[in-house]
């Protein structure tokens, strides 16, 4: 029986030319809650005048590379008062922007498991956050919140006294995310992964028809995707096909108004007022 390699294949994928950014220019909003999304999970998140870049991921890897354009370079970001990190999958922690960032940005906040990688990055201020624990990062109170994926991650509830967010990250649907709905009712924004990412067959993210289920418990004003702009050269791991259209779909099917649900280009902002 022949030996089968995959090499070509991932050789191939690491070859595909990737989306060209789009650049675009950040503007500052007074709304109770601003978001700029820059690819996949990647967000600038404004509150009060008070600017968080969450998972950046600005370089395209070997084999789990971006599919769409970046909508903003780094040279291009907004006076930042924090970085918030979910987990170390690279298209969420990317340690070459992390590293520039630090640079002008002292505060980080992640898991414990990410506190002395940040460090080392150059963070002088890395608050390590525990699940249920909680910080302040200027007017925005920062709650890690639990999260169900294949290494440790958190996810987050950014508040405001005029807006309350709850940030996803890379997770599963779990039974425990009802204890979010019970502590953090009357979200205004929940941003909910719906690549669907499997390894193997076996589910690492939330596809779309789990991100209706989590949006129905969690109730939120208003739902954004994201977690869907990555692709794989391996042959082991894919994503749900077509997400924006299916998780529209199935939303629609739930009884979820499709005004409730805001899609993102990449570069593209949107600003929430209560």
């Amino acid at each position: 029986m022949r030996n089968l390699s995959w090499t070509p294949l991932l050789l191939l994928a690491a070859c595909t030319a990737l989306p060209l950014p789009r650049n675009a220019t950040y503007h500052p909003s007074d709304a109770d809650l601003g978001v700029t999304r820059i690819v996949h999970g990647s967000l600038v998140i404004e509150m009060e005048q008070t600017r968080v870049l969450i998972d950046p991921w600005f370089n395209s890897g070997f084999t789990t590379r971006q599919t769409e354009p970046l909508g903003l370079l780094p040279g291009g970001l907004p006076e930042l008062s924090a970085v918030v990190i979910t987990h170390k999958h690279a298209e969420h922690f990317d340690p070459d922007v992390l590293r520039d960032v630090a640079k002008k940005v002292p505060r980080a906040i992640g898991p414990p498991a990410l506190a002395d990688a940040l460090r080392k990055l150059g963070f002088k201020d890395v608050t390590p956050l525990d699940w249920w624990d909680s910080t302040d990062i200027g007017p925005i109170r920062v709650t890690a919140v639990p999260s169900n994926h294949a290494v440790p991650e958190n996810g987050y509830v950014l508040a405001t006294d005029r807006a309350r967010a709850y940030f996803a990250g890379d997770t599963r649907y779990f039974d425990a995310m009802a204890d979010i709905a019970t502590a953090f009712p009357h979200l205004d924004v929940a941003f909910l992964p719906i690549g669907g990412e499997r390894l193997m067959g076996l589910k690492r993210t939330m596809g779309p028809a789990e991100a209706v289920e989590a949006a129905r418990l969690l109730d939120p004003r208003r739902i954004v995707p994201i977690g869907y702009g990555a692709g794989s050269g391996s042959p082991f791991v894919w994503y749900a096909s077509d997400p924006i259209a299916t998780f529209r779909d199935e939303a629609k099917a739930a009884g979820i108004a499709p005004d409730r649900i805001v899609v993102l280009e990449p570069g593209e902002s949107w600003h929430y007022y209560r």
